[in-house]
Parts: structure tokens; sequence; C-alpha cells
């Protein structure tokens, strides 16, 4: 008979945790934490229960009296399960040494979930401020603008008059000087413009990108192919990832057959750009589909493409580097 009555508790127990797991689950640590000590409560009988990570109260349900003032300076610890009052009968201390050995799981889990509360609430935090310091630096953004472009507008308008002949006759010299002072402005302006307007998609950097779409294929007999690419800074490049990914990935697989593939990016004869430059040979042709894919991904980065059947084949991509980085001299 006594063995069946342990039996049933220790039905009820395990059902009871069960139960307190898949609160934690549905609701929260916090929840699992309240049902564990509140099942406590109703399958001993006690009035009071509370839940201890070192001397600090994590939760409490029912009438929990505060610890004495004694066994705080002796330097006692409570137990991670404290039951007022204490259990008496053996199924009582049971229950509570097996719920007690159960809570630890949960108390690491309440840990966790509250340093991912305050992780957030410092990333939102975060963004706030950046969202307040982007939108201060767009004001300036816009104010700058203005500023720079007014005094061109306001010369560029007397250097017309004095072309059209306002202020008098002008000689060949002053005609010529007046007419580089109107393109100095122009292109001026048109600078200005392209580098406060706002910004456009942009790849941090090329290199690994067509790293990742050359890399040596399993079981592909011919040799890797060879890439010479600028090893001291990033490529910095104006388009999607994903334009770019596609145009080196389409690239790859064209180059596919070839026996040798040569892969150089450097900077262009254009101090401004970049060369992409592919070289396979023999066993390589491309197909004019591929070829009008390729110009056109080319076009959507802003950039031109040449090709060259003879001797080999020769794909030269000349691509705009992102204005916020200059393109090394060519040497």
């Amino acid at each position: 008979m006594g063995r069946r009555i342990e039996d049933d508790l220790d039905a009820r127990v395990e059902t009871t945790l069960t139960a307190v797991a898949e609160q934690a689950l549905r609701n929260g640590s916090r929840a699992g934490l309240e049902a564990l000590l509140k099942a406590t409560l109703r399958l001993t009988g006690a009035t009071g229960a509370a839940l201890y990570e070192g001397r600090a109260c994590v939760v409490k349900v029912g009438r929990v009296p505060a610890l004495p003032k004694t066994a705080v300076k002796r330097g006692a610890r409570p137990s991670v399960l404290e039951v007022w009052p204490a259990p008496l009968t053996t199924s009582q201390r049971h229950v509570v040494a097996r719920f007690g050995a159960f809570a630890p799981a949960l108390l690491a889990a309440h840990a966790r979930e509250v340093a991912q509360g305050a992780r957030h609430s410092r990333l939102l935090e975060a963004k706030t401020r950046l969202e307040r310091t982007v939108g201060t630096l767009e004001k300036r953004r816009s104010r700058a603008a203005h500023d720079l472009r007014t005094p061109l507008m306001v010369i560029k308008g007397y250097v017309d008059m004095m072309l059209k002949g306002t202020a008098g006759p002008l000689n060949a010299q002053m005609q010529r000087y007046l007419e580089r002072l109107a393109k100095s402005a122009t292109d001026q302006k048109d600078l200005i413009d392209r580098r406060l307007s706002p910004l456009a998609p942009a790849l941090d950097d090329l290199r690994p990108v067509l790293r990742s779409a050359f890399a040596p294929t399993p079981g592909r007999r011919q040799a890797p192919p060879t890439l010479t690419l600028p090893g001291e800074r990033a490529v910095s490049v104006r388009g999607t990832r994903a334009d770019w990914e596609l145009l080196a990935r389409t690239v790859a697989r064209s180059t596919g057959g070839a026996v040798a593939v040569d892969v150089h990016l450097g900077p262009a004869l254009d101090a401004t750009q970049w060369l992409l430059r592919v070289r396979a040979c023999p066993g390589a042709a491309l197909a004019p589909r591929t070829e009008a894919v390729l110009r056109h991904l080319a076009e959507r980065l802003g950039g031109t493409l040449a090709v060259h059947q003879e001797p080999r084949l020769e794909l030269a991509f000349v691509f705009p580097g992102d204005d916020a980085f200059a393109v090394p001299a060519h040497r």
C-alpha cells in the first residue's frame, strides 16, 4: 500500500514538472517559476514558497517570511527552493527535493532571458541614438549642399552674363578664362550633387565575392583559376551584393570548361574606375545569351563590358569605384 502511494506521488510530481516545463516554454521562464512554486504549495500544503539565487529571492508565492538577521550575519545561504512551514512528512520532503532539483534549470533560463532583455533594451537605445544622429547628419548635409551650391550658381550666373557680352566685348584670352571658369563651376556642382546625394547601394569589398565564385571545384580536372587581387586594401564598388554575386557566378560558369582561367582585378586607366579582366584558354566560348546577360549586369552596376574571342576568350569589365573610397593609382 505504501509503495503504491509513493508511485502515485512520483507520477503526480513528474506530471506537474512536465506541465511547468510547458508553461515555461509557452509563456517564458518567469511563468514557469511561478507555476513551480504554486505546484509546490498545492502538493505540500505549505503556505509560502520562494526560489533563491544565492541570498537574492527571485520569485515568491504565498506568505514568505524574511530571512532571519542572525542567518544573514552567519553567512548562511538559503536553499534554491524554500518552503514555509518546513516540510514534515517524507512525501513533502520528496516533493520539495524533486522540485528543488528542477528549479536551477528554470533559474538559468530566467537569467538568460533577463540578460537577453537587457541586451535588447541596449540595442534599442543604441538604435534610437543612431537614428537621431543620422537625422542630424541629414539636416547638416542638406544645409551644406545649399551652402556649397549657392556661391557656385552665383559665379556661374556672372560668368554667363560676361560671356554674353553684358560687361562689354571680351578678348580671346578673357573668353578662354571665362569658359574654363564656367566649366569648373559646372564640374564642381556635379561633384557636390554626387557626393551629397543619398547613399546608393554599394559593396564594401569585391574580393571575397570573386574568391567565392572562382573557388576550386571538387573533382575538376583543370587547374584552379588564378586570381590576382589587390592585397593591401578593400575594393569598394557601387551596386548590390546580389548583382555582383550573380555577375561573378555567371562569368565563372561561362569559363568553367577552360583549361586555364586568369582573373585580374586592379585600377583601370581612369583613376576613378576598377578593371576586372578574365582570360580563359583554351576550350572556352561565350554564348550570345550569356554575353547579353553579362552586358545587362555590367550596365546595372554602372560599368561596361568588352569581349574578345580571339586568340583567347577575354572579358574586360570596367566599373566605377565608390566615391567614398579612392581607387589606387594605375601602375
